[in-house]
Parts: C-alpha cells; structure tokens; sequence
C-alpha cells in the first residue's frame, strides 16, 4: 500500500492501487520509470508519444498522467488541453528538465500542472510526487460524486418542498370552500366538526370513528355547568380537529396506530407523538383563537410529565388540554364499562389532572350510562349534537375553567355531593 494514498473500493488483496499514464518518447526513460512506480505499487501504463496515450485515456481512468514536459506544452500536441478534458480527476505532473524548471512552476501556478518532477530526477522526489497527485485525484472525484448527491438531495427537498405546497394549497382550497365569511368560527362549531369528520373519513373510516367517539364523550363533559360557552366551544373543536395531524401518516402506521397500539416500535411511536404538532398548525386554519391550537398541542401531555410532546406536568399543562386528555384517555385506551370508570380513577394524578377526573364524574347518568364508552358504528350519521346553553351555580354565575386555578382550587370548586356509602363515591373522595 502506498502511503497517503486511497486505494480502489474492494476488500484486501481486491483493491486496485493507483493508476498511472507515463508518457516519453525515450523508451529507456519509459522503462525506468514504469520499474521505479511498479516497484512502489502503482499500476503503470505508458505511450511513447501523445497520439496512443490519448486512445489509452479513452479507455482507463488515470489517477496520475506523468508526461514529459515538452509534449505537454509543444504547440502541435493538445494531450494537456484533451487528458484536462477526458481525465477531469486525474493530476497532471511534468517530466521537465532543470532549464524549463521556471516554465513548469508558472503551469504549476495556473492550474494546469499538480507538479512537476525534474530530469534526473530524485527517486524520493518521484514517488511523492506521485502519490500525492494520485491522492489528490481521488479526493476531486469523491469531491464531485458528493457535490453530485448534494445537488440530488436538493433536487428532492425542492420537490418535496413543491409537494408540501401542493397539499398545503389543497388543504386551504378546501378550508376556503367552507368558509361564508371568512372563517369557520362564523360558520359555527357543527360545520368545523362535519369537516373534521369527512376529512379523518377521507383518510381512514375508523380514524373518523374515534375522532366520532371522543366528540360524543367531549360534548356531554362540556355541557357541565363549570364550562363557559366559550370554554366548551374550544374544547369540542379542540377535539374535532386533534386527530388531524395522524392524516400525514403511512396507510400502515395508521393501522397499528388505530389496531394494536401498545406494539408499536420506537420508531412508530415517535413518529406517532409528532401528531399534536401537526393538528396544532392545522388547527390554527380552523379558529384564529391560540387557546385551541394550544389545547391540541397539549392534549396528550400527562399530569406527571410523562406526555409528549414537551414533557409539561400539572398546571403548566392547559387546563382545558387537561379535561380533554380525560376523554381522550377513554377512547385510545377503551375497556369494558364500568372498568373504564376504574381507570380513569387509577390514573387520577398520574397521567390524568385529579382535577379533570373529578369533574369529568359530574356528567348527568355517567355511571350507567354505558353508550358514552362504546365507539358508533362506522357510517353513523353525524359527529356529536350541539354545545348546549351551560348551567349555572347556585350563586348565578357561569363557572368557567379557563382560568390559572390550581389543582386543589378547582376540586374544592367543583366538587359534587359525594354517596361515601358506595364504593365509587369512596374512591372519588380520595382524589380532593
């Protein structure tokens, strides 16, 4: 192996060494220095005149063109001009005598010549010459092949850049197209839920399904009189739209991500919790209020900062991002009633607000009402009534959560009557 010299791609004795082009028109000097450089370990090709080593720099790919310096630079020979043109990787080195020595150092200097070797030359002089321009041609053609895969990798960005564009402007073709003036919020909540349902539907059945599912469970929470109507709107068009990032997703991710979630890989999982990020750039589309984009950004985040995608706990977690991880928590993580009801109180305080949970308890009937855990059918006609007028408090004033109360503010706050006869009422009174 040569020094400082990289060898052809291939594995032990395979690896082709340095290919060299010698050209002289004195045969001795051709032989002594194809001996001297095989000696060395470099691969050795010559021509006596320029004519046969153009046809051999049609054929082979030279990591170093050695020539005299005279056919070099002689006005009837363009070997210099046709090797720089055949062979653009290949160093060009100059046999020249110790007359033209100030001739070769001003090519040198222009970038015609790697170097130059004087005649009679120094063996050691020789060979590091050598070795050096080989190095140099294999550093200009690893050079160009990455230069090569940057101007492909760009290529692709700008098309996947054009892609975006193109689903971004569809998308807001048919925002647009539901607009009357201007926006959704005009419109009403039912039509942004509608559009919400056909888009997840358009997507995937069963995703609209689910997103169906929680907006049932969110639309009774929200009726409780502790929401104001501008709270319980947020929260059902919080949850309408927070399943819209999962429509980027691969038809197969989707389907263990809607099927068999606990076997995710770490790679599904993580692409999986980019999902509140997306609906939350989505959900800007739908309503210029930030409190529901941040709501769907945060409504996986857990109590103990166990969530994603920032990892915040408790109180720095919106509280309305709060309630609906209730809800949420019920549809991806469906058991048989009544022990969904255990869950939820199992994970009061962990990845659930205690606050949420207590609260979420006070929906009219929750106990038996059974239907609130079983998913609709596919194909049901229509995504969750209307938010209904909120009750009031016995002071007369509309309760509404979108405050900075603490945890243990808003359980003394909304706490129900509590049947401490019963098991559940038992385990209720526990969370204040």
């Amino acid at each position: 192996m040569i020094p400082g010299v990289p060898l052809a791609s291939g594995r032990g004795e395979d690896r082709a060494p340095p290919l060299v082009l010698v050209v002289n028109a004195d045969a001795v000097t051709l032989e002594a220095l194809q001996l001297t450089l095989e000696f060395e370990g470099f691969a050795v090709h010559q021509a006596p005149a320029p004519a046969p080593a153009l046809a051999l720099l049609e054929r082979e790919d030279f990591a170093v063109v050695l020539a005299d310096h005279e056919l070099l630079v002689r006005d009837q020979s363009d070997l210099l001009i046709r090797t720089a043109i055949r062979q653009p990787y290949a160093s060009i080195v100059a046999l020249t005598s110790v007359f033209t020595v100030n001739q070769a150092m001003e090519h040198v200097s222009a970038g015609r010549f790697f170097g130059f070797v004087t005649k009679p030359w120094l063996r050691e002089e020789l060979i590091a010459t050598i070795a050096a321009g080989a190095a140099t041609a294999h550093t200009r053609k690893d050079n160009a092949a990455l230069q090569q895969e940057l101007r492909d990798l760009n290529r692709h960005a700008a098309q996947l850049q054009l892609r975006i564009q193109s689903l971004d402007a569809e998308l807001s073709a048919k925002l647009k197209a539901l607009q009357v003036q201007g926006n959704l919020r005009q419109r009403g909540l039912e039509d942004a839920q509608h559009f919400c349902h056909q888009l997840l539907a358009s997507r995937h059945p069963a995703l609209a399904t689910r997103s169906q599912h929680l907006l049932a469970i969110v639309s009774k929470f929200s009726r409780l009189d502790a929401f104001s109507p501008e709270a319980a709107r947020r929260l059902i068009l919080a949850a309408a739209v927070c399943d819209l990032g999962m429509m980027g997703f691969e038809p197969a991710l989707l389907e263990r991500v809607l099927g068999d979630f606990a076997s995710l890989s770490d790679t599904d999982a993580a692409t999986y919790e980019t999902h509140p990020i997306l609906s939350h750039n989505l959900a800007c589309h739908f309503d210029p209020d930030p409190i529901v984009a941040e709501i769907v950004r945060n409504h996986h985040e857990h109590f103990d900062g166990s969530g994603f995608p920032a990892g915040i706990k408790g109180d720095t977690i919106p509280w309305l991002a709060r309630c609906l991880a209730v809800a949420v928590h019920l549809v991806e993580k469906p058991v048989p009633h009544p022990a969904a009801l255990e869950q939820l109180l199992a994970q009061a305080g962990r990845t659930l607000d205690p606050a949420a949970v207590k609260l979420f308890f006070r929906i009219p009937n929750l106990v038996g009402d059974a239907s609130l855990f079983r998913a609709p059918q596919p194909g049901q006609p229509g995504v969750g009534p209307t938010v209904a007028t909120p009750l009031f408090s016995s002071e007369g004033s509309a309760f509404s959560l979108d405050t900075s109360l603490t945890t243990r503010d808003l359980v003394k706050k909304l706490a129900p009557p509590v049947d401490r006869s019963t098991q559940l009422g038992q385990r209720l009174q526990t969370l204040g």
